[in-house]
């Protein structure tokens, strides 16, 4: 239903925008905040970078309003996540389309039930593929400033891989390594580093467990002596708190990063900093 009304929309942007090109403003759009976070590290001052997602909402239920899809228009681009992440870009005007950047084409991918793992950002590893495809994509809209762009990439590289060495080093130590969380995003941070996702939810956060899927949840807390559920703080805990009450384990929240709360952009949080919390989380919990 949601994408038979965005057909509908675009169908009167694309009459709309059909007798000129629009005037294209200094703007790159984001879908939500990893791209934002990415795209920013590598364009700096040389855009405006603005993130669509409004704050507290999960990207998985976002779709731009009409207005929206008019500034998205008069941008210079639109750079998405791709994977089947922001199913809405597929209704976009065709104008709009031919701007569109996907941040994680060619990069490999993981998929569980035969559907492709959009949430590659959460390993600091395969987030570097994407500044590169960003930087890539920048050469393409304004190559006069590549060096500058370059010069950006390199400064976040040299971050994110100290990044990565940090979850390498600690996640090592770590005895047991069964991580048991409401929602399976975290598939190439436990692939990158050693650990096993245990996930109630699927893919996106409304897939809903069935009795059975609870009761081997269960049985496997209990056989991998698990002592912590993870959640994430767009989603509801009910369930993880069911299972861990029914366990007797701890809950903590792990941040997916698909979108930051007010308190944390107003204390300046970034994916770097986010992500250290998410480390911090996992060493404190997993012993």
């Amino acid at each position: 239903m949601k994408k038979k009304i965005l057909t509908m929309l675009t169908l009167s942007f694309m009459n709309l925008f059909s007798c000129e090109k629009p005037v294209e403003r200094n703007i790159i759009f984001t879908s939500f905040y990893p791209v934002y976070d990415f795209t920013k590290r590598i364009v700096g001052d040389k855009f405006e970078v603005r993130n669509l997602t409004p704050v507290g909402i999960e990207p998985h239920d976002y779709e731009p309003k009409a207005k929206e899809v008019v500034g998205l228009t008069e941008s210079k681009a639109l750079f998405i996540n791709g994977l089947d992440l922001e199913t809405w870009s597929s209704s976009l005007p065709e104008v709009l389309k031919e701007k569109t950047y996907k941040v994680t084409d060619n990069i490999e991918t993981l998929s569980i039930n035969n559907v492709i793992d959009p949430h590659l950002w959460l390993s600091p590893k395969k987030a570097m593929k994407e500044l590169e495809n960003i930087l890539n994509i920048m050469k393409d809209i304004d190559s006069e400033n590549y060096q500058y762009y370059l010069d950006n990439y390199n400064k976040a590289v040299e971050d994110f891989t100290l990044l990565d060495q940090e979850f390498s080093t600690s996640i090592s130590t770590l005895d047991n390594k069964y991580l048991v969380v409401s929602h399976a995003a975290f598939g190439y941070l436990c692939n990158e580093y050693g650990l096993t996702q245990v996930y109630v939810s699927g893919l996106t956060p409304d897939d809903e467990p069935t009795a059975k899927d609870l009761e081997k949840i269960i049985e496997q807390v209990k056989t991998y002596n698990v002592k912590t559920i993870y959640y994430e703080e767009l989603v509801s805990p009910a369930i993880a708190k069911k299972i861990a009450d029914e366990t007797n384990v701890k809950v903590a929240t792990l941040n997916t990063l698909e979108g930051l709360s007010e308190e944390e952009i107003n204390n300046k949080e970034d994916y770097l900093s986010v992500m250290r919390k998410n480390l911090n989380t996992i060493m404190e919990n997993q012993k």
